[in-house]
């Protein structure tokens, strides 16, 4: 085998690698989220307190999955994921337990397009929530981007003022 063939085949296999770690960075009002690099930013709900948005959507370029965060200055409503009248609500599950209230949430379109699931966090101590989450077309989809989904998740940071 030769070298720059060798060279050619190491690359290609760290070519994932590279494209996973590659971010953007977002700025919210009160908010700032790290989203893979390629999709696309669209701010939601404008931030009554402080200049930019409380809530954003993150679209894949190939359209098949959409990140959400929401992650006002102390709390709200994130009126942009409400149920529709095409959706019906799958499964809900909350814990109460700690200086964290978790609450979590999937809701389906009726005609079984796509899914999405929230995952809302009131923290007692700080007085300050978010929720964050993913609408994706199907299985395949979700598990095709479930490490960039994660990342992303890890990476939201709540500002206070």
């Amino acid at each position: 085998m030769n070298y720059k063939f060798s060279l050619f085949c190491i690359s290609m296999m760290l070519l994932p690698i590279v494209s996973f770690t590659q971010t953007k960075t977002y700025q919210g009002a009160w908010f700032e989220v790290k989203y893979p690099q390629g999709f696309t930013a669209h701010g939601s709900i404008p931030s009554e307190t402080s200049d930019g948005f409380d809530s954003a959507l993150f679209t894949s370029p190939d359209g098949l999955v959409s990140f959400y965060v929401y992650s006002p200055q102390w709390s709200g409503v994130a009126k942009d994921i409400a149920l529709q009248p095409n959706e019906k609500m799958a499964s809900t599950k909350a814990d109460n337990s700690g200086a964290k209230s978790l609450e979590w949430w999937t809701i389906v379109a009726l005609d079984q397009s796509y899914t999405r699931s929230y995952q809302k966090t009131v923290d007692m101590t700080s007085n300050t929530m978010s929720v964050i989450g993913l609408r994706y077309k199907n299985q395949a989809a979700y598990d095709r981007y479930k490490k960039q989904y994660i990342a992303f998740k890890s990476s939201l940071k709540q500002f206070a003022d």
